[in-house]
């Protein structure tokens, strides 16, 4: 009988980031924005908290229907389409700068990253990328623009492990050339959580019998005993292979 194709270990969570799953909800912009997802009797909670300005101040997080701001690029765009940064003519408030080149999240548990999807996508001229990854660390997944769909789910490039409340940061570059716009929402963010920790890869040996050690090398000495005292076979080897 064929074995059951193995499973993955860990728990898969599935997060929704429209404004109507945030908390706070409203306002649209807030300092951060909490996003929670269900699985198998468990619960993961995600924050969003945007990254510092030059000057120290942080920009407010902004979620709309249509999903959370992670990045925004370039000047007004066609129409003045680039502009509504989730709502708002300006990343987070009606104040600031026009780019928001970096926004930061954190998970309550140990994760890894599988999969995202864009809610409202519009992509400039240019090489826009955006690059997910501790800062302090090497490991990073780079995911182009250019080729994205909305509603369509697309696996990280490069999947990892991210520890529980380990800060990441996204970050764009390439999204802006003169009045062109590049502006991503994210709407959907599936991974799976490891909360004690990932699993071993190391083969564990086969237990020993119930009875012990010792009384599994008595019976194995037993069983030898008896077949050096059995009859001849009727072949000169028996059906294992040994000779009889």
């Amino acid at each position: 009988m064929a074995s059951a194709p193995a499973q993955a270990i860990g728990t898969t969570f599935s997060f929704n980031l429209g404004g109507a799953t945030a908390t706070p909800a409203d306002p649209l912009a807030s300092p951060t924005k909490t996003f929670t997802a269900s699985a198998e009797g468990m619960s993961l909670n995600l924050v969003f908290q945007n990254a510092l300005r030059p000057n120290g101040n942080a920009k407010p997080v902004s979620a709309s229907a249509d999903g959370l701001c992670i990045y925004k690029a370039g000047g007004a765009g066609l129409d003045d389409v680039g502009r509504t940064n989730c709502g708002r003519r300006n990343p987070g408030n009606g104040t600031g700068v026009a780019n928001q080149e970096s926004i930061e999240l954190f998970f309550d548990q140990q994760v890894e990253l599988l999969s995202y999807r864009y809610g409202s996508l519009l992509v400039g001229r240019g090489n826009p990328l955006l690059t997910w990854g501790d800062p302090n660390s090497p490991v990073v997944s780079t995911e182009t623009l250019f080729d994205k769909q909305i509603d369509t789910s697309y696996d990280f490039t490069n999947p990892f492990i991210v520890q529980a409340n380990q800060i990441l940061t996204i970050t764009g570059t390439g999204g802006g050339r003169g009045t062109s716009s590049t502006e991503a929402l994210l709407s959907g963010l599936v991974v799976r959580a490891f909360p004690q920790g990932p699993p071993a890869t190391e083969s564990v040996p086969a237990p020993l019998p119930l009875l012990g050690a010792a009384a599994a090398f008595g019976w194995s000495r037993r069983l030898r005993s008896r077949l050096s005292h059995a009859g001849p076979a009727a072949s000169p080897c028996d059906r294992d292979g040994f000779q009889a």
